[in-house]
């Protein structure tokens, strides 16, 4: 089949946003399908470029306007949406976000140009040539890109939901906002030809707008964490590494470790001592935590610039302990439905993990079949037990259960495949 990919979050830059399509596309070529993906050119400003395309796919990458450009990473400054010190463009960018919500997106233009009469030649011979457009979001625009693209060449389309657009309970947005984000999200899914989303919460939503929905995981690919092993070094004497991977927005504050933390300290310092935790990317909040609220723990914990995602694998499968936090709320679809890359690759790793969350949250589920050495909870209680106890300070042995095994990027491959092939036969 020839299957196009319209993405934003993809290489050279390093972003968990991009290792779904990049894994898929990657595995589906591998299968013997024809892989294109097209996805908008990027400066530094979308992060680091540290990542390569995967084997076996095409890649076109398209300025706002249409034009083949390839990224530039001299152009631009990377900036977190949650940081200390945010620059005056991205005080701009919040107010925005909070009045006007998501519908205003620096992807827009990109998207319609896919109706510009001035396409580039070999982007139409693709789209021409497509027997399925795949858009994945976010952002949302993407979305809007594969819809045009179904209109405009007679190809059906599936929408990708790595995140609700509509109702999602981690993005701000006025009332006004909230109605025409809706809006708009109701008429992509019913010009769509299908709907992919990434949990079984988030398709419960999306099918109130479409029976149309299939649920695909996030995952992690064995292929990259074999390797990832491969070049591990030997665990710390002595030492205790907790590791966080990625950017801390403020559900994924790990409240609860943090109090069993300073409860430790209080009463065994000597096995406080032991711990050393370490974040990696995008974590002020979690230093405007331990100034505020947990400055005795402050010692225990230091902070380190993004790495490569080769290097971030290796630097969680060296880990002694992964750290995991996300909302423990069940009152929105959208915030029951939120499974992340980071679990998957935490999951695939073998590595036990502390979660602070809920047991009765989908993650939490997860985390709990994955390994019974993981200690899942949102009390403090829970974490103080596991940090007093003599064999949390033994290493533990991977465990990559078989229900770990089944959440792999190759099988995820396998299942796009299946509704591939059902969205063209219905559509005949």
């Amino acid at each position: 089949m020839n299957i196009v990919f319209i993405v934003h979050y993809f290489p050279p830059v390093n972003s968990s946003g991009a290792k779904r399509v990049e894994a898929i596309s990657k595995y589906l070529a591998a299968d013997g399908h024809d892989v294109t993906v097209i996805t908008t050119r990027k400066t530094a400003s979308d992060g680091g470029f540290t990542e390569v395309y995967p084997e076996g796919v095409r890649v076109l990458e398209l300025d706002q306007l249409g034009r083949v450009s390839a990224s530039q990473e001299n152009s631009g400054a990377f900036e977190p949406m949650y940081t200390e010190k945010p620059s005056l463009k991205r005080r701009i960018k919040d107010v925005v976000l909070n009045v006007l919500g998501q519908v205003p997106d620096p992807r827009l233009p990109f998207a319609i140009s896919f109706l510009s009469p001035m396409m580039n030649a070999q982007v139409k011979a693709v789209l021409n040539r497509a027997d399925v457009v795949i858009g994945s979001s976010p952002p949302w625009p993407l979305l809007l890109a594969a819809v045009i693209c179904k209109k405009r060449f007679n190809v059906p389309c599936i929408l990708d939901y790595r995140d609700h657009f509509s109702e999602c309970h981690e993005m701000p947005g006025g009332r006004f906002a909230k109605w025409l984000e809706l809006k708009i999200d109701r008429w992509l899914v019913g010009n769509a030809s299908h709907l992919v989303t990434i949990s079984e919460p988030m398709s419960s939503y999306y099918r109130t707008m479409s029976p149309n929905v299939a649920t695909i995981m996030n995952g992690y690919d064995h292929e990259v964490l074999d390797a990832a092993r491969l070049r591990a070094n030997p665990p710390l004497p002595e030492k205790v590494v907790l590791r966080y991977m990625g950017i801390v927005s403020p559900g994924r504050v790990p409240h609860n470790v943090m109090r069993a933390l300073v409860r430790l300290k209080a009463s065994q310092p000597q096995l406080f001592e032991r711990f050393q935790i370490e974040y990696y990317g995008g974590a002020d909040l979690i230093k405007d935590a331990l100034v505020k609220q947990y400055p005795s723990i402050d010692s225990a914990f230091s902070f380190h610039a993004a790495v490569p995602y080769q290097d971030s694998l290796r630097l969680i499968v060296e880990s002694d302990y992964l750290i995991f936090a996300e909302t423990s709320s069940t009152q929105t679809l959208s915030a029951q439905g939120i499974l992340t890359t980071k679990l998957f690759e935490y999951i695939g790793a073998g590595r036990p993990v502390l979660g602070d969350i809920s047991v009765d949250t989908l993650a939490g589920s997860f985390l709990r079949r994955a390994d019974e050495n993981n200690v899942i909870g949102v009390t403090s209680d829970i974490f103080f037990e596991a940090f007093s106890a003599a064999d949390f300070y033994q290493r533990k042995a991977n465990v990559v259960s078989d229900f770990a095994q089944g959440l792999s990027r190759r099988a995820q491959a396998h299942q796009y495949t299946d509704v591939i092939r059902q969205v063209l036969a219905r559509e005949q």
